[in-house]
Parts: C-alpha cells; sequence; structure tokens
C-alpha cells in the first residue's frame, strides 16, 4: 500500500493534471499544435530564451525519462519554476495542511455516501475507511489515483525536475502560492451532498485505465491527443464552467502575465501541467498574443 501521507502533499499535483484536459488542443487558428512538451520561448528584452516544459505529475517508473530535450532547456537557464515551489519546507508543510479536513469523514457524509465509499473500498482498495477519516475529499482523491496505477513504483515529474534543477544550481520557486492552490482545491470540491456519488464510484474505478492511457499519450508528446480524455471527469463535477475557468483558464492567464517579466530577468524552465500548453486559452497562445515567439522543441 502506498503512503497515505506522502500522497496528500501531491493532492494539486494530480488535481492540476486531472483538470487541465478540459482544454481544445489546438492554437486560435485551428491548427494542430505539434507533438511536443517542451516549447522555446523569445521575443521583446528577452536576451536568452526561456522554456515552456509540459508535465504530467505522476508517470510509471517504466514510463518515466527525462527527455534529452528537457536537459538540454535546463543546461541554457538559470532557473526553475513549477506551479508552486515544492522545493520550499513551508509550502509542503501548508500544502499538508491543508489536505486534512477539519471535520470528520462520517459528519462530512450521509450514511448513504458513506456506505457507498466503503463498499467501493473494501472491494477495490488495500485502504480501509477510516484511514480516510480526517482526509480531504480532494485527498481521498489523490490517495485512489495513485493506488489505481499499474505500477508498483511511481516517478513524480516535479520532484525529478528540482533534482535536476539542484545539479545545475538553479533556483526554484513557485508561479502560485498556497493560498493560489486553496482557491483552486476549493473549486474542485464539490459540497458534502455532492460528494461519493455514482460517478465518482464509476471514476474510481476507470482512474487506473484512464491514468494509463493518459500516460501513453503524454509519452507521444500528444498534447492534442489529451483532449480525448476530458469528458471521463467533467461529468463527475457540478458547475463545470466554473471549475474549468477557476483550476484552468485563469490560472493559464496568471501564468501567462508573469511569465514574461520572469524570462525577461533570467532565461527560465517553466514546468507545469501539460493540459496548461495549449488551446486559445492555453499558454502558448496567451504568450504569443502578448507578443512573443513560442516555437516547438523537436529534439
Amino acid at each position: 500500500m502506498r503512503n497515505l501521507n506522502s500522497s496528500m502533499v501531491f493532492v494539486p499535483v494530480i488535481v492540476g493534471l486531472a483538470m487541465s484536459l478540459v482544454q481544445v488542443f489546438t492554437d486560435s487558428d485551428g491548427q494542430r499544435l505539434e507533438n511536443s512538451v517542451v516549447w522555446e520561448v523569445s521575443g521583446p528584452n528577452i536576451e536568452q530564451p526561456s522554456y515552456l516544459v509540459g508535465t504530467m505529475h505522476m508517470l510509471c517508473e517504466e514510463d518515466f525519462s527525462i527527455s534529452s530535450k528537457m536537459r538540454k532547456s535546463f543546461d541554457k537557464t538559470q532557473q526553475l519554476y513549477l506551479e508552486v515551489d515544492f522545493d520550499d519546507p513551508e509550502v509542503l508543510q501548508a500544502m499538508m495542511k491543508e489536505s486534512m479536513a477539519s471535520e470528520p469523514l462520517k459528519k462530512r457524509l450521509s450514511q448513504v455516501q458513506y456506505d457507498r465509499l466503503n463498499n467501493y473500498l473494501e472491494n477495490h482498495s488495500q485502504y480501509s475507511i477510516d484511514m480516510f477519516e480526517q482526509v480531504t475529499y480532494m485527498g481521498i482523491v489523490m490517495a485512489l489515483s495513485m493506488e489505481a496505477m499499474s505500477c508498483p513504483n511511481i516517478k513524480l515529474l516535479d520532484q525529478e525536475l528540482m533534482v535536476l534543477a539542484h545539479k545545475s544550481g538553479m533556483s526554484i520557486n513557485g508561479l502560485e502560492t498556497v493560498e493560489d492552490r486553496k482557491k483552486v482545491l476549493s473549486a474542485l470540491t464539490p459540497d458534502n451532498e455532492q460528494m461519493i456519488t455514482e460517478d465518482h464510484i464509476t471514476l474510481f474505478r476507470e482512474i487506473g485505465n484512464l491514468l494509463d492511457n493518459m500516460a501513453d499519450t503524454y509519452v507521444d508528446e500528444d498534447i492534442v491527443g489529451l483532449l480525448d480524455y476530458s469528458s471521463n471527469y467533467s461529468e463527475t463535477v457540478e458547475d463545470w464552467d466554473y471549475v474549468e475557468k477557476v483550476t484552468l483558464h485563469d490560472r493559464s492567464k496568471q501564468w501567462a502575465i508573469k511569465i514574461p517579466a520572469i524570462a525577461q530577468q533570467k532565461p527560465t524552465v517553466f514546468a507545469f501541467g501539460a493540459g496548461h500548453l495549449a488551446g486559445e486559452q492555453g499558454v502558448i497562445q496567451l504568450l504569443r498574443d502578448a507578443g512573443l515567439t513560442v516555437k516547438p522543441v523537436m529534439k
């Protein structure tokens, strides 16, 4: 069984991945974007190029690799920006705290919901329901998602990129604060009466295959192909338009506002969920609209 406490720290990681799959992955002219998760950024007042690196935050060890073009982007830059600065102990501590619920699970769920989740766990999981008494809804989703992955060993790309950055003597920063992440988790967390529906149980049963298929598509660097998986999650979320706005579009816009100024100061690797790269409201197009040149790195 995977360690529940260590899983909680990365709740926002898989949340960011799952929510990033709802965009239309084409550019503003309707042209299919090239298959690449590494994109070079240049433009006015940017003396040396920076790079966007689209990540799939969790991968089975056998699927995992840091490609040569990712490594080259680190060789050419001086700092790493992740979605959140996972290198900061205070950030990790705050995220761990946010994964713990203020009320016991039995108070948050109706008897029907509680029994539904308990039945699923007894038949499909190594976790017992008692282990989730003080865990948030998204913490439960995270733990079950990690458990569902069809491999004994999971690699966390954000962690591996931090290791690479440390070896290169690069500073590590975050595009978002913990407070920003709280807003995302709040938008993703349904009201108590909407938790643990039959749709959620169906998602829990299917998420292993979903993540495996997404991993294959990510390894192929097919950011357009990832779109096919969006419908598997959106049906389980109330007020999807609002959730999509808060978790995806608003974040991409905020990052696209910050990236030019950061890139002007130092050549930088910006690493975030691959689903934020493309689409009319994706980071690539938003930076192009701002007058920057963004082109795929193919090798």
